[in-house]
C-alpha cells in the first residue's frame, strides 16, 4: 500500500512546481532540515491599504509568514523562507523578512514561498484596498418593536478613499458584532438569541460575531431572537454594536461603532 504525502502546492513562478511526495507506508521523507511539511502562506491581515505595508490587528507593520512542521508535529523555527511576488509589474516589494509594502494602486497582489530550499506554497491572492476610515448603516438603527421571535439581517458599510481621494467601498475590513440582551436578567439563559455567521448559526452562547467587507464594502451578520421560556425573564430588547477600525491602527472608523437596538412587543 502507498499513500501519498503533499510536501507542498503547485504554484508556478520562478520557484518551480512542487507536486506530492509519495512514499510506502511506514517510511518517512527526508527533507532539509527535518521538515515533514510547510502550511500556505499566513498573512497578518486579509487585505493591505493601498502605499502601506501588511500590518496586525493593532496597526503594527507585520510580515508574512510560512510555518514548517516537523515529523512530530512540532514547528521548526529558524528554516529559510524567500517571498516572490508573482503579479508581474504590481509596483508591490516584499523583503527577506516577508514585509510587504503596497503600491498606490487598488489590485491583486499574489504571492508563493519556497521554505528550507526545496518546498513551495500555494499561491496567495490578497487586494490592495482603500484606505478605510468610515462606516454606517444601510438599516434602520434603531427599530420599531417587534413580536418574538425575530430576524433581522445587520448590515453596515465601510468606505474609505483610493488614491487621489475618491471615495467608495472598502473592502476586507474586519467588522466584530457584540450583541447584549435587556434587562441583564435575560440573558442568563442565552438560548432565545443566536448570531448567525453566514449560513452557520453560531453557538447559542455566542455574543460575538465577525464578518469582513466585500467588493461593495459591505458586512453583515443576522441576529435571531426567540421567546424565553417558562419563568425566565422576559427580553425587552436586544442591542447590537458592530465595529471596525483601519488597517493602520485600531482607532474607531468614523461613524462607528454603529448601534442596532430591536425592542421586542410584549405578547
Amino acid at each position: 500500500m502507498r499513500r501519498a504525502v503533499v510536501v507542498a502546492m503547485g504554484a508556478l513562478g520562478a520557484f518551480g512546481a512542487f507536486g506530492a511526495l509519495a512514499v510506502a507506508c511506514g517510511d518517512v521523507p527526508t527533507l532539509a532540515d527535518s521538515i515533514a511539511f510547510v502550511t500556505a502562506i499566513v498573512p497578518p491581515a486579509p487585505a493591505v491599504a493601498y502605499g502601506d505595508t501588511l500590518r496586525d490587528s493593532v496597526g503594527r507593520a507585520a510580515p508574512l509568514r510560512v510555518f514548517a512542521i516537523g515529523r512530530g508535529g512540532d514547528t521548526i523555527s529558524g528554516v529559510a523562507t524567500t517571498f516572490l511576488l508573482t503579479s508581474l509589474r504590481s509596483g508591490a516589494t516584499v523583503d527577506a523578512n516577508g514585509y510587504l509594502v503596497a503600491p498606490d494602486s487598488l489590485l491583486t497582489l499574489r504571492v508563493v514561498a519556497q521554505v528550507g530550499g526545496r518546498l513551495q506554497t500555494p499561491e496567495l491572492s490578497f487586494d490592495v484596498v482603500r484606505r478605510a476610515d468610515a462606516m454606517g448603516s444601510t438599516v434602520s438603527r434603531d427599530t420599531s418593536v417587534r413580536a418574538l421571535p425575530l430576524v433581522d439581517s445587520l448590515s453596515v458599510t465601510v468606505t474609505g478613499l483610493a488614491p487621489g481621494g475618491v471615495r467608495g467601498a472598502a473592502k476586507g475590513i474586519i467588522v466584530r458584532y457584540r450583541t447584549r440582551v435587556f434587562p441583564a436578567s435575560a440573558a442568563a439563559d442565552r438560548r432565545f438569541y443566536l448570531v448567525a455567521d453566514g449560513g452557520r448559526v453560531l453557538r447559542p452562547d455566542s455574543t460575538v460575531a465577525v464578518d469582513t467587507s466585500d467588493v461593495g464594502g459591505i458586512a453583515s451578520r443576522t441576529l435571531i431572537a426567540l421567546r424565553a421560556t417558562g419563568g425566565e425573564a422576559e427580553v425587552d430588547s436586544v442591542v447590537v454594536q458592530a465595529t471596525a477600525h483601519s488597517l493602520r491602527d485600531t482607532t474607531t472608523l468614523a461613524g462607528g461603532p454603529v448601534r442596532f437596538v430591536l425592542r421586542v412587543r410584549k405578547p
